[in-house]
């Protein structure tokens, strides 16, 4: 699962990486582009603090920032009563379980991120792995956002979508998951609320993730 991962770059690099890679440009509010956004960009990412995370509008891509760490949308009581963690969400139940039934049906989402952290040896001893993207690109993953209001005040949140590892898979040897990472045609297979998203919910090709170090520990 993914628990840590890194965003470290401006609001013009992702505009220009979204439209290369995904083919979608960033739209902005009016009078507004990523050049003179004064929109903050979270670096360093761990759940339940604030990140970046691009929602599909009029053929692009918004920005918004939110909490990692989906809040349902039902939800009135305050955060801290939020006791189930929901910054990942299994691939195989999200569109029939709550609390991210209504988030797959209706509010899809992509994750941009520079690098991921996994974990791996004995406990008390763990080595921290550095994942990137092979060719030096930024990586987008697969995600649901969400509106609630909790007693703290009206919250959008979102959650990044997890898969399982397959032999031959670049995460296999480090872990048993994996986040959904988009390219062009999964990402519009992904944000068409009408695809069955099922075929994509793989990993990329061999080699397309560099780990540093390079092979993991054993526990």
């Amino acid at each position: 699962m993914c628990n840590a991962y890194n965003l470290k770059t401006n609001l013009s690099a992702i505009g220009d990486a979204a439209f290369r890679q995904l083919g979608r440009p960033m739209v902005m509010g009016e009078g507004v582009t990523t050049a003179t956004s004064n929109m903050p960009i979270p670096a360093d990412l761990y759940p339940k603090k604030d990140g970046l995370f691009l929602r599909p509008v009029d053929g692009g891509l918004e920005p918004v920032v939110g909490r990692w760490g989906l809040v349902p949308w039902n939800h009135k009581g305050s955060l801290k009563a939020v006791k189930f963690p929901c910054n990942n969400c299994r691939s195989e139940t999200m569109a029939t379980k709550w609390p991210f039934k209504e988030a797959t049906a209706r509010r899809r989402c992509v994750i941009p991120l520079t690098s991921f952290t996994e974990w791996t040896g004995p406990v008390g001893s763990k080595t921290r792995h550095s994942i990137t993207a092979s060719d030096g690109g930024l990586l987008f993953a697969a995600g649901l956002w969400e509106d609630s209001n909790p007693e703290e005040g009206p919250l959008v949140s979102y959650t990044m979508v997890m898969t399982s590892s397959a032999p031959g898979d670049d995460m296999q040897p480090f872990h048993d998951r994996q986040p959904v990472f988009l390219n062009r045609a999964r990402a519009d297979t992904w944000l068409d609320l009408t695809a069955d998203f099922t075929p994509l919910l793989t990993a990329l090709p061999p080699r397309s993730l560099v780990f540093d170090p390079p092979e993991p520990v054993a526990a």
